[in-house]
């Protein structure tokens, strides 16, 4: 038997050993949880943007490279006790930013409204906050509230959980501010949620645990849900138990956890043709069953909202086309349809739906074709926060990819509008900087799928000669 020191240098095959392989991983996680205690030390992240971004770079680098070294080297190398450190790491430097309160974006003061406006009796999908029936409710959050003359946007799931959030937080008699600040708690909770069932999902596409990894300590979602507190993080959990459903053969379920997740935001319905349609050889087959089961989820979930939800389709449409936020392709779309948003929006749905159409016919299953269609959905449309690139980096860790980690390392740049924003209550981006957040990301996709292409034409059979 080898004692813990040999086995402390034994190299498994093609990777390193175990202490150097611990090493680089402990000073990745001491530069990334010295970077969040940085963070912590803004205070107010929107009021210090150039150190913000400073700062999360450092830790976007410490990421990559950590990242790298899980990739590189066999799982054997981490073992179950490494696997424990990295969730132990990336518990810390989520609790480590945890105490900030939301800055970067108004949408916790939104949900709180959300909240206390139909605990009130108002309709989140009729009613808007700026109508004189409601000014009793404004208080000193009310500067903070965004959209004040649209309904809500969200699904009834995460409109529900505003709902009986507020409910509960009112208990504890907290302030305004302070209430803001528990709005997060709820979508925290289901942003580590989303790293449990990224691990399943690891496990059901055959791959090693410890590339959770890749996802648990990327600073973006840390930021985005432990500071900022968005909902996207119900949506993401529940596609990660659809997709891990599905990949064992659960179609039921799988459209089941599908639905639900589009009851809380919409975006998930792009992964509709994966989940639906089924391949057995040669014959393609649609699970009628399991679409029954997610219609039923769906009405049921739309119950509280019946009478008012197909409100909500005049805000999606909107911001499908009317409403443009750090988009990248989309703009080439709107020059292409000289200027008009509405055509444009058009020419992206199109694009898309061709898109999914091909790559659910090429694409093996095993998460590769979803991610490509989220990642789709993001380049075309005309709003790309930063938080939306939560949506596809769960599966990066399922299928990693370094042009999509370099995105996330720059999407924090679309924050650049915020001092603006602040000071003038201008909400606008400067081209030279969302240049950079894309062009790089965009040239490295765009060599990589030709790379693909090459070496899938020079994998192919030649034809014999006669």
């Amino acid at each position: 038997m080898q004692t813990r020191a040999q086995r402390s240098t034994a190299v498994p095959p093609g990777g390193w050993c175990a202490s150097t392989l611990a090493g680089c991983l402990a000073a990745c996680a001491v530069a990334i949880e010295l970077s969040m205690g940085a963070l912590l030390g803004l205070g107010r992240p929107a009021s210090h943007i150039p150190e913000f971004l400073l700062y999360y770079a450092w830790a976007a680098v410490a990421h990559a490279t950590a990242s790298w070294c899980v990739v590189r080297n066999p799982p054997e190398a981490i073992g179950r006790r490494g696997l424990r450190w990295i969730w132990i790491a990336a518990v810390l430097f989520r609790l480590t930013l945890l105490p900030l309160g939301p800055s970067l974006s108004e949408d916790a003061a939104r949900y709180r409204w959300q909240g206390l406006m139909q605990d009130a009796g108002g309709d989140p999908y009729v009613s808007v906050p700026e109508e004189p029936r409601w000014e009793g409710l404004r208080d000193s959050t009310w500067d903070r509230v965004s959209s004040k003359d649209k309904p809500s946007a969200y699904g009834p799931v995460v409109e529900q959980i505003n709902l009986w959030h507020y409910r509960l937080v009112k208990l504890f008699r907290a302030g305004p501010e302070l209430q803001v600040w528990l709005f997060k708690l709820p979508y925290a909770l289901a942003e580590l949620c989303a790293g449990l069932l990224l691990v399943s999902l690891l496990a059901a596409a055959g791959r090693p645990r410890s590339w959770v990894l890749v996802y648990l300590w990327c600073p973006l979602p840390m930021v985005e849900f432990w500071v900022e507190g968005h909902n996207d993080a119900v949506a993401v959990a529940l596609v990660l138990a659809a997709l891990a459903a599905h990949l064992r053969s659960r179609p039921a379920w799988a459209l089941g956890l599908l639905a639900a997740a589009a009851m809380s935001k919409f975006w998930p319905v792009v992964l509709l043709p994966f989940l639906a349609i089924g391949r057995q050889g040669s014959r393609w087959r649609v699970h009628w069953r399991g679409l029954g089961v997610a219609t039923g989820v769906g009405l049921v979930l739309c119950l509280p909202y019946w009478h008012s939800l197909p409100a909500v389709l005049t805000v999606l449409d909107g911001f499908a086309a009317g409403w443009r936020n750090n988009d990248s392709l989309f703009a080439a779309l709107v020059w292409v349809a000289g200027g008009d948003s509405e055509v444009a929006a058009t020419l992206g749905r199109t694009a898309l739906v061709i898109f999914l159409a091909a790559v659910r016919a090429s694409v093996p299953s095993g998460c590769k074709g979803e991610l490509a269609a989220i990642c789709a959905l993001l380049l075309l449309s005309a709003n790309c926060f930063p938080w939306y690139l939560s949506w596809m980096l769960p599966l990066v860790a399922v299928h990693p990819s370094a042009p999509l980690l370099l995105w996330a390392a720059l999407a924090p740049l679309a924050y650049h509008v915020v001092p603006g924003y602040e000071i003038a209550g201008l909400w606008q981006y400067e081209p030279e900087i969302v240049l950079l957040e894309y062009a790089p990301v965009l040239a490295w996709l765009a060599c990589s799928g030709v790379r693909a292409l090459i070496g899938r034409a020079n994998a192919s059979p030649t034809r014999p000669v006669r």
